[in-house]
């Protein structure tokens, strides 16, 4: 499985003039793709009416090259001209594998630790389940197309369903208020 340095970029805009940052947005990811290590940005527009706002995760392959291209004069010149588009500044993230799930507004990131001893708890009776369920109705398909479904499973369970849910039931463990001052 390939490692990328991923960025997350939260775009809140303005009201009736989503096509036109859509275009422009476009035009910034064709940018983008020109340059050394780019593996691809993904854009999506969250559902979230009252705050306009769009996702971005760009993925390079190293930290070193995404350094590259945002010190760039060309990401410069577009990150002033999608200004005119947003209505509040973005919020930019840098996060790593699995820090996704555990992403949590004015909270700190838990320890790799905490998020390594919480996501076994959750794929390891996953993986039991899973498994024994697929051995028992699924013994017709390949055992390869079989763990391609229980892949397919537990991903999707996992990321949509079981681990917002795990963590905020261990919110109190795993994150660390920040102090506002």
């Amino acid at each position: 499985m390939e490692q990328y340095f991923t960025v997350a970029v939260t775009h809140f805009v303005n009201q009736g003039i989503e096509k036109q940052f859509e275009e422009a947005l476009n035009l910034v990811i064709e940018e983008a793709r020109l340059f050394n290590g780019c593996k691809g940005i993904q854009s999506v527009k969250l559902k979230d009416d009252l705050n306009n706002e769009y996702l971005l995760l760009v993925r390079f392959d190293t930290e070193s090259n995404y350094m590259i291209w945002e010190s760039s004069g060309i990401r410069k010149e577009w990150v002033e001209r999608l200004e005119l588009y947003v209505s509040k500044e973005s919020k930019v993230r840098v996060q790593e594998g699995f820090e996704f799930w555990f992403a949590q507004q004015e909270k700190l990131a838990p320890t790799k630790w905490k998020m390594a001893i919480i996501v076994w708890l959750v794929i390891f009776p996953l993986i039991l389940v899973l498994t024994t369920l697929a051995g028992k109705y699924l013994t017709s398909l390949h055992p390869y197309l079989r763990m391609l479904v229980v892949s397919i499973i537990m991903v999707s369970s996992m990321t949509y369903f079981i681990m917002p849910k795990i963590t905020n039931v261990f919110s109190f463990w795993i994150f660390k208020k920040v102090n506002k001052k």
